[in-house]
């Protein structure tokens, strides 16, 4: 009788290990799936001002643009939403970059004119939301939220102005 019980809570501990990781791998790929929820954010501009998920809530769209500050692509979409930028007045739009991008941040505002007065953000990751959201596809990788902050659409690369005034409101 013992020996069943012990098997038996032997079993147990074992099935809810593997549960539980089976829950960990699931959150951490939901993020990219459309549908998902925004993860946590914590954004770091050149000023050092940071800005949290609550900074980037409205009842509009999110774009979430992550970008390498170097990259040839990245700069033109850049330059792209700031050139219509009014057409994107009522969504957030933030440029995301690794922590180890921060050097290279002011060489990416002079090469696009995006000053940090502009209401397109720019800063680095320091809550590992790169991590959690980049497919390794191409940059720029740009997720769009709704205003409930969940996933609806991700491009890679170039992206025409005219697919992503889809989601602007």
């Amino acid at each position: 009788m013992k020996k069943i019980f012990l098997s038996a809570c032997a079993a147990l501990a074992l099935i809810s290990v593997v549960i539980a990781q089976d829950k960990k791998e699931e959150v951490k790929l939901s993020y990219r799936e459309v549908g998902s929820i925004l993860p946590p954010l914590r954004v770091i501009d050149t000023l050092r001002k940071e800005y949290t998920a609550a900074d980037f809530k409205d009842k509009h769209n999110f774009f979430l643009v992550m970008f390498n500050p170097t990259c040839d692509h990245c700069v033109r979409m850049a330059r792209l939403i700031d050139e219509h930028e009014a057409e994107f007045k009522k969504n957030k739009v933030l440029f995301l970059a690794t922590a180890a991008m921060m050097p290279y941040l002011p060489g990416f505002h002079i090469s696009t004119g995006i000053t940090n007065k502009s209401p397109i953000k720019i800063g680095v990751d320091s809550a590992s939301t790169v991590d959690r959201l980049y497919e390794y596809k191409t940059l720029p990788q740009i997720n769009i939220y709704d205003k409930e902050r969940r996933l609806i659409k991700i491009f890679h690369g170039d992206v025409p102005l005219d697919s992503l005034k889809r989601y602007m409101q």
